[in-house]
């Protein structure tokens, strides 16, 4: 019987070439250089992936209003893979609200989100929501002027206009501080 060998490679076994050490002065460009560009120190522009998020958050809460009448207060989170999850909320009282805070942090962070966003309604009239969102290095803010007519839970109107600034909800503060 013949004994094979096992080939030695250097991608196979886990081990990696070393990078030429860096000659300070050298005419020749390093191959393993990295070009860094950095423009302003404003906060970096909504990346389509985090504003897609709360157009298709806003989309759900259109989808709701359809069926049944009404938006309620809702939390998404929003994973890597494109995924995301509902969860509607409410509470009754400000210790019911901190353990709500709590519970949206936790859960934020238990599952990996990449970015969450809260649904809620801005005037007592139920004719105007507001979609607020964070994720890493990232705060946004978006509101839906709608209407609807009760009779046939018709939307007759619906618009989405982004915020200039984010704002401040006490839902999603602090959620990525840790994370980051």
């Amino acid at each position: 019987m013949f004994r094979r060998r096992k080939r030695k490679n250097s991608a196979g076994n886990g081990t990696h070439p070393e990078p030429p050490p860096l000659v300070p002065n050298s005419a020749t460009p390093s191959p393993f250089s990295v070009d860094v560009h950095r423009e302003n120190k404003t906060p970096p522009v909504l990346s389509d992936a985090f504003k897609g998020a709360i157009e298709k958050a806003a989309d759900w809460s259109r989808t709701g209003l359809a069926s049944e009448g009404k938006i309620r207060p809702m939390v998404f989170f929003v994973h890597a893979d494109a995924t995301m999850k509902a969860v509607s909320i409410s509470f009754k009282d400000e210790l019911h609200k901190e353990l709500l805070k709590t519970r949206i942090r936790e859960k934020a962070l238990a599952e990996n989100a990449i970015a969450v966003i809260i649904l809620n309604e801005m005037d007592n009239e139920g004719h105007k929501v507001v979609l607020s969102g964070v994720s890493p290095g990232m705060k946004a803010s978006a509101y839906v002027d709608y209407g609807l007519d009760n009779g046939s839970k018709t939307i007759t109107s619906w618009k989405i206009t982004w915020m200039n600034q984010a704002v401040q909800n006490i839902f999603l503060d602090g959620i990525f501080a840790e994370a980051s």
